[in-house]
């Protein structure tokens, strides 16, 4: 739980439905809807946003109950040998495995525009790396984007007292429509799935194995589908919209440091020019799957790995070209689809690896990394 707990702000909501919020473990009935009735946490299944908080406590007695054993260290490098994989860890250990599953998530794959450069290192960050707001205070902070991260992102800081504006490209801020009761026909026509509304949605929700076999374009494209965003919550918009400056249909013709602030020289489509200062600028630009991003990962093994896109080729059984070598998670998105970026998505994998993996490896261990920090073993 490290990128939610260290990388997202106290007060966020969750975009998902808290139906499609629950941690998979086979033949487990331990949902977020049961962990929130056995501690008193109001729930339900659309109409109740789930806060971060809530989402937080639910995966840290998740993985007591489930997954006890998790050591915290940090992966250095992971290299080819004689019989399979090498991990050598931060605290000098090293392990020897047939097989290594990666679900290191988005915190490695935060994008910056290149534009970024431009300003210094201490005036510039990523909507990912909060956490506490204690570095802002007393600062004017501008954010660049219009998708949930924005929103979200300035209401908060709006509401802790930071002064804060929008700065985006898009000519409008879209949110999600408040969750409704949905009549026979509008379910038959765009039914709901676990990650939006659709039969495309859907299919991609429920059968990750199938959109594996779509032509490679299309399974890119689906991966980083329009109606997934930019898109803010459902509940934001009347935290976000009147309540502090947002400006649209901009885009950043330039960025300089002087005098102690960054200047961002602005153009719309007419051609006009305005000018922001602020103390600090917030890229709420997303995250871009990228191999060569996970420094852990040995040069001969990023070589043998064939890609789709930046991101690895996978198998039906999420195994790279590289033997005994698994992704799972946003990693995996663009071989199996857009819901290995939800909480909805850890199912297929969760399901398919437990079956396979015993049936390869006998009674054999897998070291599971999940992020920089945490390292469980499958057994």
């Amino acid at each position: 739980m490290g990128a939610w707990k260290d990388n997202m702000p106290a007060g966020m909501l969750l975009k998902s439905y808290p139906w499609a919020t629950n941690l998979a473990v086979p033949n487990s009935d331990f949902t977020l809807k049961k962990f929130c009735v056995e501690n008193a946490i109001l729930y339900n299944d659309s109409i109740t946003p789930l806060s971060i908080e809530t989402f937080i406590s639910y995966g840290e007695v998740f993985q007591k109950r489930f997954v006890p054993f998790v050591e915290r260290k940090a992966l250095a490098a992971l290299e080819p040998n004689a019989s399979g994989l090498s991990l050598r860890f931060d605290d000098g250990e090293i392990v020897h495995a047939r097989r290594v599953v990666l679900a290191v998530g988005m915190s490695p794959f935060k994008y910056l525009p290149p534009d970024a450069a431009q300003l210094p290192a201490e005036m510039v960050s990523h909507a990912g790396d909060y956490g506490a707001f204690d570095a802002l205070d007393g600062k004017e902070v501008v954010i660049v984007g219009s998708g949930s991260s924005a929103t979200d992102l300035s209401a908060l800081l709006h509401e802790s007292g930071i002064s804060v504006s929008i700065l985006a490209r898009a000519d409008n801020l879209t949110f999600a429509s408040p969750p409704r009761p949905r009549g026979l026909a509008q379910r038959i026509i765009g039914p709901t799935s676990g990650i939006g509304n659709g039969w495309t949605m859907e299919v991609c929700a429920d059968a990750p194995w199938l959109v594996r076999f779509l032509p490679k374009d299309l399974r890119v494209r689906l991966a980083n589908a329009r109606a997934l965003g930019p898109l803010g919550g459902a509940f934001m918009r009347d935290r976000v919209v009147g309540k502090f400056p947002i400006r649209l249909g901009r885009t950043i013709a330039e960025m300089a440091a002087r005098y102690g602030r960054a200047h961002l020289r602005t153009t719309t489509a007419d051609g006009r020019e305005e000018t922001l200062r602020a103390d600090h600028v917030i890229f709420a630009t997303g995250y871009r799957t990228d191999l060569d991003r996970l420094p852990f990962l040995a040069p001969e093994v990023a070589a043998r790995m064939r890609r789709t896109g930046a991101a690895p080729a996978l198998s039906g059984h999420y195994e790279s070209s590289v033997p005994g070598l698994h992704f799972i998670g946003p990693s995996s998105a663009n071989s199996f689809g857009p819901v290995c970026r939800f909480v909805y998505g850890t199912g297929h994998p969760a399901q398919h690896l437990a079956r396979y993996l015993p049936a390869v490896l006998g009674g054999e261990e897998v070291p599971i990394v999940t992020g920089q920090t945490d390292t469980a073993v499958l057994q």
